[in-house]
């Protein structure tokens, strides 16, 4: 199943082009409040290929701990949003 709209994971790859499109779909998922579990149900994958696209994640990002993710998550896509004046 495929939930996330392809124009909005375009959109995100170029505020994280630093991972995969696989590990993109996988942090935008954890990101927007689904668990590990759910994500695997909704990827059709298992729980360990989650875990290792968000470890993977982690390094890249140079975090203690997965759940930083979100927090990059947030202040990227806040920084990307235009201001009024």
């Amino acid at each position: 199943m495929n939930i996330l709209n392809e124009s909005l994971l375009v959109n995100y790859q170029q505020l994280f082009p630093e991972l995969t499109p696989w590990q993109l779909e996988i942090v935008v998922l954890y990101s927007s409040g689904f668990n590990q579990n759910e994500i695997a149900r909704i990827k059709n994958i298992s729980k360990q290929a989650v875990s290792k696209a968000l470890n993977e994640g982690k390094k890249r990002y140079h975090l203690e701990k997965v759940e930083s993710i979100r927090s990059v998550f947030i202040a990227r896509r806040l920084s990307n949003i235009p201001f009024c004046s």
